[in-house]
């Protein structure tokens, strides 16, 4: 029964890539399913307006991700390894964009910090705040493992020094938790609308504002092409996360 779902979930999201695939194929889709003969013309016209914003959209996702792990990293540490009431508090206060609607949450990074939106950095902070949660979701976990905390005491027992210790024992044993915040923050911050929508100023846009406004204001084809050009740059990055879900360990009670 599981298979059935997940082979019918998987039908459902692979059937509208198909679909936008056509669509950007078509000499003229109005006419159906490759209508006017096949051709890889609107690739061609599509790519030049988009280069620029998936560079945009790649800078921004990298530099959220770097923040992510400079931020995300001993924070999650931390968390795991004092728990206390502080530290549970401070888990329920990072959660918290996640439920809240992300035009108000722009609103209010836009009305709080209206001197950083110019430069960019608002959109990269406003990323930060919404990926945030889900590299503590990873790293948390594994951090708060009992036997990678024997380990370490174990290490340092022997005379390894703090810096051993977190290169040789904790970043290799949550290598699969790393991959997985590292992978889902870069494709959530280069998909992001709404933040990106409400925040980046409109001169600058990223790569889900212009697939908002090509398929607002131009033709089926050229828009679809611009949308599997979008899905190339995606489908790594979600590849890499079901290879670091497969790879995770399942322990057994």
């Amino acid at each position: 029964m599981s298979r059935l779902i997940t082979r019918l979930t998987c039908l459902f999201v692979l059937v509208p890539i198909i679909a936008t695939l056509v669509a950007a194929t078509s000499v003229d889709f109005s006419q159906g399913p490759w209508g006017g003969g096949l051709t890889l013309d609107w690739f061609a016209y599509a790519w030049p307006p988009m280069a620029p914003v998936i560079g945009r959209s790649l800078a921004v996702a990298a530099l959220v991700v770097a923040l992510n792990l400079a931020v995300g990293g001993p924070l999650a540490w931390w968390v795991a390894r004092h728990p206390s009431p502080l530290t549970r508090l401070t888990g329920y206060l990072v959660n918290v964009p996640l439920a809240v609607p992300g035009i108000a949450l722009s609103v209010a990074l836009v009305g709080t910090y209206p001197m950083l939106r110019p430069s960019g950095l608002l959109l990269v902070l406003g990323h930060l705040v919404f990926t945030l949660p889900f590299t503590l979701a990873a790293l948390v976990p594994a951090l708060a493992d009992d036997e990678l905390r024997t380990n370490e005491s174990v290490a340092r027992s022997l005379g390894a020094g703090g810096a051993r210790v977190l290169r040789t024992i904790t970043v290799p044993a949550c290598l699969v938790a790393l991959t997985q915040a590292v992978t889902m923050v870069f494709a959530l911050s280069f998909g992001e609308f709404n933040i990106s929508f409400f925040i980046n100023p409109p001169a600058t846009p990223t790569a889900p504002f212009a697939l908002f406004d090509s398929y607002s204001t131009q033709r089926l084809e050229p828009a679809s092409a611009q949308s599997m050009i979008f899905i190339a740059f995606v489908a790594p990055v979600l590849t890499a996360i079901v290879l670091a879900r497969r790879r995770s360990p399942r322990r057994t009670p």
